[in-house]
């Protein structure tokens, strides 16, 4: 019987040593921001979050007291991307909480466990959002934060910790101050990528009205561009809603109206959607060539219906055409 006693003690005193069972682990990771036009990026805030590096399993000891704190070792706080071009961004630990800054040192002890590792798989999270930020180029951006974790947290325990798993040197107070020990670092990379687009405004093309065909005079309109910085594009236009072939037709009254888009005021050349028909932003009529995402490129189109058709019934007629821009 005594030596049934021994054993059962010998093999209780291990199972609960401090120590035997690791609860947190600390490793990188990434907080990916999604990819949005470079005018969003410029109007407003781009926000998201992910894990800041410290996850624990804290289920089985949610009443035993845990010691976490954070130290912000190293950040620009800036996301880089292509041709130098960069954007700001401020990380915290709550939604639109207080920015971390290099330096800082924060103890989270006092924060509920549940709440302070609400994160994917049982981590504490981070919030990321970027200063709105214009002239950017198209591309992949990225940054990171390097942070340092001081942390006793129970793997088991209610009122008594049985077993915990903490950074290097840490030793759980009994009387007087903390010794939060050297910690563990760990690296939070950030990522956002940008995607080109353009402001484009483009004025419809009125004939007014005439009784024949070939009363009709040319109207000319000027079509305004404003795209991504260091983006050089060209601009396209379909063939409409209701063409025969590649001859653009309005619609209306049970029959069809013939005309065609040029490319200037005076060219012969049609202005169209595929290969040489397209109109290069270096060849503008306004501002060619200049990519700095503020300047606005201008096209003028002259559009005129074909006089030697056969005049359609009365009635109004109309057509819808494409525009498109391609990089």
């Amino acid at each position: 019987m005594r030596v049934a006693l021994s054993k059962l003690a010998v093999a209780a005193a291990l199972a609960f040593a401090p120590g035997s069972a690791l609860a947190c682990t600390v490793a990188g990771a990434t907080t990916d921001l999604g990819s949005h036009s470079s005018y969003v990026a410029a109007a407003s805030a781009r926000t998201g979050s992910g894990s800041a590096g410290l996850s624990c399993d804290v289920l089985l000891a949610v009443l035993s007291a845990h010691y976490v704190a954070l130290r912000v070792d190293a950040s620009t706080f800036q996301l880089t991307g292509p041709g130098g071009s960069s954007i700001a961004y401020q990380a915290s630990l709550t939604p639109n909480g207080t920015a971390l800054a290099a330096g800082n040192f924060v103890n989270l002890s006092s924060i509920s466990i549940l709440s302070l590792f609400a994160g994917t798989n049982s981590s504490v999270p981070i919030y990321i959002r970027t200063i709105p930020t214009s002239g950017l180029r198209a591309g992949t951006y990225k940054g990171h934060i390097d942070l340092r974790w001081y942390y006793s947290v129970c793997s088991l325990g209610v009122a008594v910790c049985l077993a915990q798993s903490s950074s290097p040197g840490f030793n759980r107070p009994l009387i007087g101050p903390i010794d939060w020990g050297t910690g563990t670092a760990v690296r939070v990379s950030i990522e956002l990528r940008i995607a080109n687009d353009c402001i484009i405004q483009a004025p419809d093309a009125d004939f007014g009205a005439a009784p024949l065909a070939g009363s009709f005079n040319p109207v000319t309109r000027t079509i305004q561009i404003r795209c991504s910085a260091g983006a050089a594009y060209s601009v396209g236009l379909d063939n409409g809603s209701h063409a025969l072939g590649s001859v653009r037709r309005m619609q209306g009254s049970g029959g069809y109206l013939a005309y065609e888009i040029y490319k200037s005021a005076t060219s012969p050349d049609r202005w169209g959607k595929v290969g040489a028909e397209r109109r290069a932003s270096s060849a503008a009529d306004v501002n060619a060539g200049i990519y700095d995402s503020a300047t606005t490129q201008s096209f003028t189109y002259r559009a005129a219906i074909d006089p030697s058709q056969p005049t359609p019934p009365a009635g109004t007629y109309s057509d819808t055409v494409i525009l498109d821009v391609e990089f």
